[in-house]
């Protein structure tokens, strides 16, 4: 437990400092799971499930984040709604959050070919903490044990250019920052939601009409935080791709992914460059979806 308890204790600073949202690797597969506007930006109602194994080797300690989502387009396609829920789980502290998105897409040529995709979410978080999985070297007898835990709401705005070729936007997650609970002395200070700012683009190279090269780029970054930039490059061959990304935050990430049909199977492995990466045997990231058709065919013509 103490081995447990001193490994938290180190990546506690990198949770905090980085995110407070669940990370991806794959989020090529999803991107509505980083910007509400995609919300029925596809010609199908996708359903996706994430597992997110990171730091593995840490045990109890490692981040475990799971995630499912679904989206489907409305009024052929001018509109679409949303919703996603996601669990994370990092030593003795969790969240829980729910977010309902909204998005509107607006066509900027007459064959639609080109669109503007503005979208908002509403969040719901609940954070806990596990005050039975802490211990301390001199506990006091006075303290609580049990699970401590406080809701709050929050609020995301997206917008994203859309085209058959290239696409790029930005989101804004956890607009108001809300303070989920509140500091027992001023040395400390509050426990806030932190903003989020996201950035990304990419653009398709096609090699023949079922093989092309997407190179892209993802920016994260929080208020007062670090930047977190992605250089990505995925090779697309008909239904098989395979990938690899570069990450500031020290790590490289292998990808590859398989489409049967209408199901699709994504795995990325992290590699920490870190000195975190003593301690770990890297990060496993599972994706998993179904694509539900439309019952009619849309006059819309859809990409991505």
């Amino acid at each position: 437990m103490k081995k447990i308890i001193c490994i938290f204790i180190l990546i506690l600073p990198l949770l905090s400092s980085g995110q407070q949202l669940p990370l991806y690797s794959q989020y090529m597969l999803n991107d509505f799971a980083i910007n509400p506007a995609l919300a029925g930006s596809k010609s199908y109602s996708p359903i996706r499930l994430n597992v997110r194994n990171q730091w593995a080797g840490l045990g109890a300690s490692a981040p475990l984040t799971n995630t499912l989502s679904f989206h489907a387009p409305l009024r052929d396609g001018q509109f679409g709604l949303g919703g996603t829920v996601f669990q994370e789980k990092t030593g003795p502290y969790s969240q829980f959050g729910l977010m309902f998105s909204y998005a509107y897409h607006i066509k900027l040529s007459n064959s639609n070919s080109t669109r503007l995709s503005l979208g908002a979410s509403a969040m719901l978080t609940q954070h806990s903490l596990n005050q039975d999985e802490l211990e301390f070297k001199n506990p006091d007898p006075g303290f609580e044990s049990g699970v401590v835990s406080s809701l709050a709401p929050d609020a995301s705005f997206g917008a994203m250019l859309q085209s058959p070729s290239y696409y790029i936007g930005g989101a804004i997650h956890q607009l108001f920052e809300t303070t989920f609970r509140e500091a027992s002395s001023n040395i400390f200070g509050d426990n806030d939601q932190v903003r989020h700012y996201v950035l990304n683009g990419g653009f398709k190279y096609f090699i023949s009409n079922d093989v092309f090269l997407e190179p892209s780029f993802f920016i994260k970054t929080i208020e007062g935080g670090p930047v977190q930039l992605d250089v990505n490059a995925r090779l697309v061959l008909d239904k098989f791709w395979t990938g690899v990304s570069l990450r500031t935050s020290k790590s490289v990430v292998a990808l590859v992914g398989l489409e049967i049909g209408k199901l699709q199977f994504g795995y990325g492995f992290d590699l920490t460059l870190s000195s975190i990466g003593s301690y770990t045997s890297g990060s496993h990231e599972i994706s998993l979806g179904f694509n539900i058709p439309q019952m009619r065919n849309r006059r819309h013509t859809y990409y991505w």
